[in-house]
C-alpha cells in the first residue's frame, strides 16, 4: 500500500502522534521539518510547497497546532495543485476542520480513550515496549495516568528503565505514584487496629491529593505483607525485607493473628472486585474497609 503523503490527525494527542509516527515511518528516510500553525508560518509553508530540496532529500513537513491554519484558503489553493514528489505534509491539532483537512489523503480524528479502550491502549504500549502486561500493571498505569494518554505513555517509558528487574506490587505503586508521600501513618494505624487514627490518616491522605486507587493497591500490599510476616514466623522463617521492617510488620501481624488477617485480605479482594465492576469507587472502598476494622 502506498504511504499517505498528506495526512491530518486530530483529537487525542497521543493517538494523533502514534498515527503521525506510523505515517512518517512508512515514508522511509525523510528530513522532518516542524512548524507550528498558531505561529506565523503560512509564508514558509507555501514556499516549501513550491520548492525542491537543494540536495534532493525527501522532506516530511509536520505542522502542529494547525487548527486555524487548515482553514486558510490560500493554503488550500496551493495544495490543490498537488505536493512536490519529494514532500509529505501532515497536520496535527485538536479539531481539524476546513478545506485543507478535507483534502488530506488520510484524515483521522481520535477521541480520547476511556474504560476498556484505555486499558487496551495501556496493554498495547506495554507490548510495544516489550514489557509484561499483567492486569494489575495495566490497572496501575490507567490509574496513574488519570485519563491522560500522554501521561500513560510517560509512565510506560518509566517502566522501561526497570525492564528485566523483578518489582513487587508495592514497588510498582511507589514507582508510578512517586510524587506522593508514602502513607506510612495510615498503614501503621491499620496494622495496629487503631480505627480513629486510621480514619483520620485516611482523610488527611485523600485531602492532600493521594490517588485513592493507588492507596488501595498499597493497602492490599501492606495486608499481604503482614500475612506473609506471621506465616513465615510460624514456620520458623524470616520474611523478606530489612530487619527493622520485618519486626514492625510482625508486631502488627500479631495484633490481628493469621485468621483475622486472612479475613482482612478477603474483604479487600471483595472490595477490589466491586471497584473493577463499577459498583464502588476506590475512595468509598477505602472508607468502607477502614470502618470494617472495628468489627474485624
Amino acid at each position: 500500500m502506498t504511504p499517505a503523503r498528506f495526512g491530518a490527525y486530530s483529537g487525542d494527542p497521543l493517538l494523533a502522534e502514534l498515527a503521525l509516527g506510523q505515517a512518517v515511518a512508512e515514508l522511509g528516510p525523510a528530513r522532518r521539518v516542524v512548524l507550528f500553525g498558531d505561529e506565523p508560518c503560512l509564508a514558509r509553508l507555501l514556499g516549501e510547497l513550491v520548492a525542491s530540496d537543494l540536495f534532493g532529500e525527501a522532506r516530511a513537513i509536520v505542522v502542529r497546532r494547525a487548527d486555524t491554519l487548515v482553514g486558510e484558503k490560500r493554503l488550500a489553493a496551493a495544495l490543490a495543485r498537488g505536493l512536490p514528489p519529494d514532500l509529505a505534509l501532515y497536520f496535527l491539532g485538536e479539531t481539524l476542520k476546513g478545506p485543507v483537512a478535507t483534502m488530506a489523503e488520510e484524515a483521522q480524528h481520535f477521541p480520547t480513550p476511556t474504560g476498556r479502550a484505555l486499558r487496551t491502549l495501556a496493554t498495547r504500549l506495554l507490548a510495544e515496549a516489550d514489557l509484561p502486561q499483567p492486569p494489575f500493571v495495566v490497572d496501575l498505569l490507567v490509574e496513574a495516568a488519570g485519563g491522560d494518554t500522554l501521561r500513560l505513555a510517560q509512565e510506560v517509558r518509566k517502566l522501561t528503565l526497570w525492564k528485566g528487574a523483578r518489582l513487587t506490587r508495592d514497588q510498582l505503586v511507589e514507582l508510578l505514584f512517586f510524587f506522593q508521600s508514602a502513607p506510612y501513618a495510615y498503614l501503621d494505624a491499620v496494622g495496629t487496629g487503631e480505627l480513629s487514627s486510621a480514619l483520620a490518616e485516611l482523610r488527611a491522605l485523600l485531602n492532600s491529593g493521594w490517588n485513592p486507587a493507588a492507596l488501595f493497591f498499597t493497602l492490599v500490599g501492606h495486608v499481604r505483607a503482614l500475612l506473609l510476616a506471621i506465616s513465615a514466623s510460624q514456620e520458623g522463617r524470616t520474611a523478606p525485607g530489612p530487619a527493622w521492617l520485618v519486626r514492625r510488620r510482625l508486631a502488627q501481624a500479631r495484633v490481628w493473628g493469621e485468621k483475622r488477617l486472612i479475613g482482612l485480605l478477603v474483604s479487600l479482594q471483595e472490595l477490589d472486585l466491586r471497584i473493577k465492576t463499577g459498583l464502588l469507587s476506590p475512595e468509598a472502598a477505602l472508607h468502607l474497609f477502614t470502618l470494617r476494622l472495628a468489627s474485624a
